[in-house]
C-alpha cells in the first residue's frame, strides 16, 4: 500500500483509468427521471426541454461509438415516451 502511495505521488501509477459507469437503480430510472421532467414543469416547458434533449441525442445516435449509440437510443426511447405522455395528449 505504501508503494502504491509513493507511485501515485511520484506520478508513476501505471494503472489504466477505469471509466465511471452508471448502474444500479439509475439504469432502471423512469423515463421522466432520465429526461429530467419534474411535476412542476408546464406543458410548453416540457415540450422545449424534450426538443433540446432530442436534438442532442439524435445526433449521438449516429455515432460510431457503440456505447454512446446505446445510451442515445435509450434516451430517445425515454423522450418518445415522455412526449406521448405529456405533450401529445389526445382529446
Amino acid at each position: 500500500m505504501i508503494r502504491k502511495l509513493f507511485r501515485w505521488i511520484a506520478g508513476n501509477d501505471n494503472r489504466q483509468a477505469v471509466p465511471a459507469q452508471v448502474g444500479g437503480i439509475f439504469e432502471r430510472m423512469s423515463p421522466e427521471g432520465l429526461c429530467g421532467i419534474t411535476p412542476t414543469m408546464a406543458r410548453d416547458e416540457i415540450r422545449s426541454h424534450l426538443a433540446a434533449l432530442y436534438k442532442r441525442h439524435n445526433n449521438a445516435a449516429g455515432s460510431l461509438d457503440p456505447e454512446l449509440r446505446r445510451e442515445a437510443e435509450t434516451m430517445l426511447d425515454a423522450i418518445v415516451h415522455c412526449r406521448e405522455k405529456y405533450v401529445e395528449v389526445s382529446l
